[in-house]
């Protein structure tokens, strides 16, 4: 069976408080919304510093992007508290394990860049994909000092969604009904949040609950958060800063290393959503899924996941 393992379901199930699906839903989007408004107001000292730095005054939209993706840290503080003071258990209770962490985490965002660019790749063979013949962002070498900064927001951000989803709403969920109501209340509300980006479609919503099930799978089968952080946080970046698209159908055009544009069918290519609003991202989302499966039936993870 796919769905077996409840470590971290167990851990949920000493929570001295079990809310119901809805009223978890609830706390999930005052999370993110009440975080983003206290972390909107938490970052403006860090940005009064920042914008005296040159890399910031002569790219303000690299200082701003940057803001916003550290803000998220205070929506990961919201939950440290509910599950910390509330809850009363450790914070590493939701799948933060110190054995190997980094190892963990450096193989997730490995894994996210692979499939970022396996769907770029597909992209590019059917030509879907044009370079920027006019970039109004820095590119290329010019743009490294940028793209490294910005990848530290990316790596607030992405951790701070799986904290909310996977590492919460699905294991307390999971803890007080089963572990599949978690998985899907989390990966549907994962793909509902996003409906109010710009440029939103049918499919992008779709995808990215596809990206919900996929990590929702992995930490199920490994008991580990740091992982899917990784993939989260890499799938971002390679999207915004390493190909220069749209994220979520939001502007990210700061500092990217290639600067491509998505053409043709917006169905196939993702269009101005970015490529996870297309079905080149439905494919290989849905490969990763049946990957995983695959090596469920192997029993690879009953083996070799706690050794990453």
């Amino acid at each position: 069976m796919l769905i077996e393992k409840e470590n971290l379901v167990n851990e949920a199930k000493k929570s001295k408080k079990l809310p119901n699906f809805i009223w978890a839903i609830v706390l999930a989007i005052i999370f993110m919304n009440g975080g983003s408004i206290i972390g909107a107001i938490g970052v403006i000292p860090l940005y009064q510093i920042l914008s005296n730095f040159s890399i910031f005054q002569t790219n303000v939209n690299l200082l701003f992007l940057l803001i916003t993706l550290i803000s998220f840290a205070f929506i990961s503080l919201l939950v440290f508290i509910r599950v910390k003071f509330i809850e009363k258990r450790n914070f590493s209770s939701i799948g933060f394990s110190k054995t190997n962490w980094c190892k963990k985490y450096s193989f997730g965002f490995f894994i996210g860049l692979v499939m970022m660019c396996v769907v770029v790749l597909i992209l590019f063979i059917f030509g879907f994909v044009s370079v920027e013949s006019s970039p109004n962002q820095p590119i290329g070498i010019s743009a490294l000092g940028g793209v490294l900064i910005i990848l530290i927001g990316w790596i607030i951000q992405g951790g701070t969604e799986e904290i909310v989803t996977r590492g919460w709403l699905m294991n307390i969920l999971g803890a007080r009904y089963n572990i599949g109501i978690g998985l899907f209340i989390s990966s549907t509300l994962f793909g509902l949040l996003h409906l109010t980006n710009p440029n939103v479609s049918f499919i992008a919503i779709i995808n990215i609950i596809l990206v919900g099930l996929f990590y929702g799978l992995y930490v199920i089968k490994t008991n580990d958060l740091w992982a899917v952080c990784g993939m989260h946080s890499a799938w971002n970046f390679a999207q915004g800063n390493l190909f220069g698209f749209e994220v979520s159908g939001i502007d990210v055009q700061v500092s990217t290393l290639i600067d491509l544009n998505l053409t043709g069918n917006n169905l196939i290519s993702g269009g101005i959503f970015g490529p996870e609003a297309g079905v080149a991202a439905t494919v290989v989302l849905l490969f990763s899924i049946g990957v995983l499966i695959y090596l469920d039936k192997k029993e690879y993870f009953n083996t070799s996941a706690n050794n990453l």
